[in-house]
């Protein structure tokens, strides 16, 4: 169904619009052959916010409104407000459904593909009950386009992240129950971090991972018989450190 995007204000505690213009200007960030989605349909999902090389703030959003797609938007300040500008787009290809992206310097970036998307619940359900790996990681660059990425096949990918010079990628494995530390270059997991459906997950400056846990049977639990209010099933945060890959609940 369609969503927004909101700004949090920090300091004040209060969560502000955020207003998105449409109309490509100026340079295409993405795909030159990916159309500008429908606007009404927008439903966004994981996101990702760097600064490019030019110092212009770039917001990745993970779009289900209509399509699966990449959105790429420059977040800029206008009048004392933040506004945001669509500057292009990249589908991948196949069957994919994704769930969150992490932006690259070299203006590309990586998404995680969850399972084929038009597979019957019931058919992912047997896989994952089987050990069966259902997705992996898409990696987009300008040049190349869309890549697999080495070693990252995996049940059920789920939120990403990246290391500052861009090496290593952080991917939680849902159904894995485990964070893996993968080497960009070599396709090498070189460490994992055990963590109960593990969902979202962050990097700080110090390089320290915060992930999120949900804590329930994600086959037999879920929240589609909340009607009202928010389905408050059970989770934990966890911080990882990135080098050592310990970790611990806080």
């Amino acid at each position: 169904t369609p969503g927004s995007l909101s700004l949090f204000d920090l300091p004040s505690k209060q969560k502000m619009p955020l207003d998105i213009s449409w109309q490509s200007t100026g340079e295409v960030w993405g795909d030159s052959d990916c159309s500008v989605p429908e606007g009404k349909i927008f439903s966004p999902h994981g996101i990702d916010l760097i600064t490019r090389d030019d110092g212009k703030h770039q917001l990745l959003v993970v779009n289900h409104g209509g399509r699966e797609s990449v959105e790429f938007f420059q977040l800029s300040e206008l009048d004392n407000k933040w506004v945001l500008n669509w500057k292009g787009c990249a589908i991948p290809p196949e069957d994919p459904f994704i769930n969150d992206v992490a932006g690259l310097q070299n203006g590309g970036f990586l998404v995680t593909h969850m399972w084929n998307k038009h597979l019957p619940f019931e058919e992912v359900v047997e896989m994952i009950t089987a050990g069966v790996s259902t997705g992996w990681v898409w990696e987009w660059s300008p040049r190349s386009g869309f890549t697999k990425v080495a070693g990252s096949t995996q049940q059920m990918p789920n939120g990403i992240v990246v290391s500052k010079d861009n090496t290593k990628a952080f991917i939680n494995i849902y159904i894995g129950n485990k964070t893996i530390k993968l080497d960009l270059e070599s396709g090498q997991i070189e460490g994992e971090v055990a963590v109960q459906q593990p969902d979202n997950v962050s990097i700080d400056g110090q390089g320290n991972l915060w992930i999120a846990s949900h804590r329930h049977d994600p086959i037999n639990e879920t929240c589609d018989d909340v009607k009202e209010g928010p389905c408050l099933l059970p989770f934990v945060i966890v911080r990882a450190d990135s080098e050592t890959m310990q970790a611990k609940e806080v």
